[in-house]
């Protein structure tokens, strides 16, 4: 079932999930729930690739994530539970992200290159997975919304958003607009 998407400045989006305790048929539904509404959104060359339960307004740790970042014709997910980084590399990378709970806007965020999750499968499984480039990146943006943060809030200066224009193309923005302003979260 294809499930409204909670976006900024719908204060839902700041709060922390909870831990997953044990998987009930509810919990394989709302999975199942995600995968729809992230296929739903699909459209032109953009896809979803990875919702976590805060967007869709259910605050608990589980997160889809599309199996095959490079094909979007690959409509098939892994889902995970309680994820969590237990390593992450020094170094890191500046990259364009995006969310389907900030539409429109798009930022230059650094996020470190490798890193080492700890999940759970829907089968209560226990899986380590070791990531690097931009499975990486998506992972570290689904366990941030987990705790309540968006990549929006590594926006320091306008030189690091963008927005897309008319034509589709990303391009900067003079100033930070005020609506990205105020669901920025300030420590």
């Amino acid at each position: 079932m294809i499930r409204k998407l909670v976006t900024i400045p719908d204060s839902t989006l700041r709060k922390k999930s909870l831990r997953i305790t044990r998987v009930t048929p509810e919990i394989e539904k709302l999975a199942q729930d995600m995968i729809d509404t992230t296929l739903d959104w699909d459209h032109d060359s953009e896809y979803g690739a990875a919702l976590a339960a805060i967007q869709i307004g259910e605050t608990i740790k589980l997160t889809v994530v599309r199996n095959n970042f490079d094909d979007g014709e690959d409509q098939t997910f892994l889902t995970f539970l309680n994820p969590e980084i237990i390593q992450k590399s020094r170094d890191f990378t500046i990259d364009v992200e995006g969310c389907l709970s900030v539409p429109g806007y798009y930022a230059k965020v650094a996020r470190a290159n490798r890193v080492k999750v700890k999940a759970l499968t829907l089968e209560g499984e226990e899986v380590r997975l070791t990531l690097e480039g931009f499975p990486a990146r998506v992972f570290q943006h689904e366990i941030d919304h987990m705790h309540g943060k968006l990549f929006i809030d590594m926006v320091k200066d306008a030189t690091s958003l963008l927005k897309l224009d008319d034509k589709g193309q990303l391009v900067s923005v003079d100033a930070i607009p005020q609506e990205i302003l105020d669901a920025q979260h300030h420590h």
